[in-house]
């Protein structure tokens, strides 16, 4: 038997099309010779089908298996037993079983397997054009299983995807209540990726060119809602992360113990009150931030920040930290107070930290902090004049600066004198340091675009930004930024200009200002999309267990019985019930070629008095030539009957609707005549057989 009678042509397809739908999201987490592997089987099953190849024996399926162990081994190896192990193994798993499909049982696990891979991909993204193209990937799955349940006639595309997409749209409204009044339980998609590849944005240490990298990016940081205020000016829109204290005249460090930031909520580093460290002044700033996944735990805001959510801890350094690794997109709300003064009473451990330097090394910048220190009355006057040095003398701010030497302070200073901003912060609060002012390093996020379609900011990877803050007698910390010395467009107005005409921020940001964004519809689509993003984040990812409680609050409002609350749900489920029995109750649906069939049945049904009712499996024409060799009065009418019925049904052309309706008749009016001779034949029933004789 032919393989094409196993799996219809255009089931085939449809099954092709839904397996290169589910396996693409997999394109970016998977390794490129996975990747081909998987298109090599998808590749080699339709020249299966095309009888190019055969399906694999036994050492074929032995060396399949013998790559995919390898290729697993190394991912194993690179990743680690994580998330990205996982996925390769159901991908290549998948793939090759695709190659071995040959029955509709197999067609069935290779589409379930389609199912699986779309939650898959659910995993590592859900914004709304994945979601989008989730759903087309569903779509497909669906219209190929429709092919395959059908006959080769009944499953071509203009018959299959139709009703696939009417099965998907009756979902919905079910799906929709559910989403709405279910119980929240935490997302499958919130499982962490322990990966360290997978980490984004800034980290605990910086180095000369960490930044520059994350400067070369477009992707999104986070975005950020202002409630019931204006957001402040650009050059006051300092993200603040992570402080950094510990330098080895290479690496700036956050000093931590050794124990995993993943265990922060049990570390004393984390206990901290502010209360009697902090000075304010000054209304409030209350904001929403959504932060994309990091898969580090602190997270961002403006100084000095005081979080509303209960998850969020705070340290010694004032910097926030979530109590977990954020592995999904976080939501959270927060009050800053710009207005602010913090450890006006600096204590003697914090001060040793923030002089710390190495013993030896860097002898010409030591040598500079000197002479400029006898030369200023204050500790101000010094911040000042360190500052007119980097004005006064030929720096430049520039994504690729030259490779410092094994002095990297004395080469940048006095040597290449271009840098990012990591080289500007680390030279400064080295100066800072060798002059004996309390200075430390600051990273996080500088800037933001602004989205007039949703009100909201944007923060992408490449505002990525590194700062000073010195402590001045009287005044606290205090935040200083040298890179605005030197680059002052960059704080004021954004790093797209700053960096306009550096070759290396064009390449990674085409859509950008400074690429294609320049041109005045697609940054406007741009723009629209992104907004769309930021409703469906805001509405539907982050619905969580708070803001479906806060919904039926806001909604049904609260009663001690919660009888508002019974109502709503009971109402939902009467809904749920009507639209259920009105579903089924619906005339049933019937492919072209249906209103045929009826009169097909109708004779069967009629021959079924005379013993001669069609049997399981038995073909028109073979019917035919039984029931003519046991009624020969009708066999002109039965032999037109089936010559009629077999060119409509089987026929290679399809028939309109008009045509369809014009056999139809035909057929009618030959029933009658059948009916008519059989009026008279009088049948004479046995046990054993049927006698037939004129009266």
């Amino acid at each position: 038997m032919k393989r094409s009678h196993h799996i219809p042509n255009h089931a085939l397809i449809w099954i092709l099309l839904s397996v290169t739908l589910a396996i693409l999201p997999q394109v970016n987490n998977l390794p490129y010779d996975l990747l081909l592997l998987a298109g090599a089987c998808v590749l080699w099953r339709l020249l299966i089908h095309m009888e190019v190849l055969k399906f694999p024996r036994k050492p074929a399926k032995l060396i399949a298996f013998l790559i995919i162990a390898i290729s697993l081994a190394y991912q194993i190896q690179r990743f680690g037993p994580g998330l990205e192990s996982a996925a390769s193994l159901l991908t290549m798993g998948f793939a090759f079983k695709l190659i071995e499909m040959r029955y509709r049982r197999d067609v069935y696990i290779v589409l379930s397997l389609c199912f699986m891979l779309v939650m898959v991909a659910l995993l590592y993204s859900q914004s709304a054009i994945m979601t989008i193209y989730l759903l087309v990937c569903i779509w497909a799955v669906l219209t190929a299983m429709v092919s395959v349940n059908r006959s080769a006639r009944q499953a071509s595309p203009r018959l299959a995807y139709p009703l696939a997409g009417k099965i998907l749209l009756q979902a919905f409204p079910l799906t929709i209540v559910l989403f709405v009044v279910f119980p929240r339980i935490a997302p499958l998609w919130a499982v962490p990726i322990p990966s360290e590849g997978a980490t984004t944005g800034v980290t605990d240490e910086m180095s000369p060119g960490d930044l520059s990298q994350l400067g070369r990016s477009s992707d999104l940081a986070f975005r950020v809602k202002f409630e019931n205020t204006p957001p402040p000016l650009h050059s006051d829109l300092y993200w603040r992360g992570l402080v950094l204290e510990d330098f080895d005249g290479e690496t700036w460090r956050r000093s931590r113990s050794r124990s995993a930031y993943g265990a922060a909520a049990q570390r004393v580093d984390f206990q901290f009150q502010w209360e009697d460290r902090v000075q304010i002044s000054g209304q409030p700033l209350s904001y929403n931030v959504i932060l994309e996944p990091t898969h580090q735990p602190w997270i961002y805001a403006l100084h000095l920040a005081e979080p509303v959510n209960s998850n969020l801890l705070r340290s010694r350094n004032f910097e926030i930290f979530n109590s977990s690794l954020v592995s999904s997109r976080l939501s959270y709300d927060m009050r800053s107070y710009p207005g602010n003064r913090t450890d006006v009473v600096l204590l003697d451990s914090v001060r040793r930290r923030a002089l710390q330097l190495p013993d030896d090394g860097n002898s010409r910048a030591r040598e500079l902090a000197e002479e400029l220190r006898s030369s200023t009355i204050n500790d101000r006057d010094f911040v000042y004049a360190v500052l007119a040095f980097f004005q006064e003398n030929p720096f430049y701010y520039t994504l690729n600066p030259s490779l410092l030497g094994e002095d990297r302070i004395d080469d940048f200073l006095f040597g290449t004198q271009e840098g990012f901003c990591e080289h500007y912060a680390s030279a400064f609060a080295y100066l800072m340091r060798a002059a004996g002012i309390p200075a430390r390093v600051v990273v996080g996020y500088q800037g933001a675009e602004y989205n007039r379609y949703e009100d909201f900011l944007q923060i992408f990877q490449y505002n990525a930004h590194a700062w000073n803050e010195v402590w001045l007698e009287g005044e606290g910390w205090v935040r200083v930024d040298p890179t605005a010395a030197v680059a002052p467009e960059r704080v004021e107005t954004g790093v797209e200009a700053a960096l306009a005409n550096d070759p290396a921020f064009r390449e990674q940001s085409l859509l950008m200002s400074v690429g294609l964004g320049g041109i005045d519809w697609i940054n406007t689509l741009r723009m629209r999309l992104e907004a769309f993003e930021y409703e469906w984040n805001r509405l539907v990812v982050n619905y969580d267990v708070g803001a479906q409680f806060d919904f039926f609050q806001d909604n049904l409002g609260s009663s001690e019985n919660g009888t508002r609350q019974k109502l709503f749900l009971g109402m939902s489920l009467l809904l749920l019930t009507v639209l259920f029995v009105w579903a089924l109750s619906r005339k049933r649906v019937t492919v072209k070629g249906g209103i045929l069939d009826s009169a097909y049945l109708a004779l069967s049904e009629e021959l079924s008095h005379y013993q001669l009712a069609r049997r399981m499996g038995e073909g028109p024409v073979d019917f035919q030539d039984r029931v003519v060799a046991q009624l020969p009065e009708i066999s002109d009418l039965m032999n037109q009957f089936t010559e009629i019925y077999i060119s409509a049904i089987y026929g290679a052309v399809q028939l309109s609707e008009a045509e369809e309706k014009q056999g139809l008749t035909q057929l009618r009016q030959l029933l009658k005549e059948i009916k008519q001779c059989l009026r008279h034949i009088q049948p004479v029933k046995s046990a054993q057989f049927t006698l037939f004789k004129m009266p």
